[in-house]
């Protein structure tokens, strides 16, 4: 009995965590975000109906102690299932300013988190990019016609 209670508290757990949806995160760097206070535009697809804030960290996946920051965001309106956040409303972020921006530079990830109401989330999502000179020179040229 004791080894069924056991069962059917993990699966409860595991649906509670399956409950959650996923959002798709995308941004791009620019030459001019290097030690910047200004944060990129972040673009969100599938965000969840009922969603009214959104939470967003940025970390240097290569420092983890180098605390970037980010914000809340609460839209004026009802978000639909795509928002973009504009360039520089992120008001508690720190730009990456890697030692090595020359060479390798660092990978910076920014995370997303959709909330409801109750504060609770309702889903989340991830993109992360490197931001080196020579990547983002090599990002402008491949997104330019």
């Amino acid at each position: 009995m004791k080894k069924l209670w056991l069962c059917l508290a993990a699966l409860t757990g595991m649906s509670a965590s399956y409950a959650q949806s996923r959002l798709d995160v995308a941004f791009t760097w620019n030459i001019s975000h290097r030690c910047s206070p200004v944060s990129p535009e972040i673009r969100l697809k599938d965000i969840p109906t009922g969603t009214t804030r959104l939470l967003v960290k940025m970390t240097d996946l290569d420092q983890k102690d180098d605390d970037h920051g980010g914000g809340s965001i609460t839209p004026s309106d009802a978000l639909g299932s795509t928002f973009t956040i504009d360039s520089g409303a992120l008001k508690a972020y720190k730009g990456p300013c890697p030692e090595n921006f020359t060479t390798l530079g660092h990978e910076y990830q920014f995370s997303v988190t959709a909330l409801g109401a109750d504060n609770k989330a309702l889903a989340v999502g991830s993109a992360k990019a490197p931001f080196s000179a020579k990547f983002v020179i090599l990002q402008g040229l491949l997104k330019s016609p």
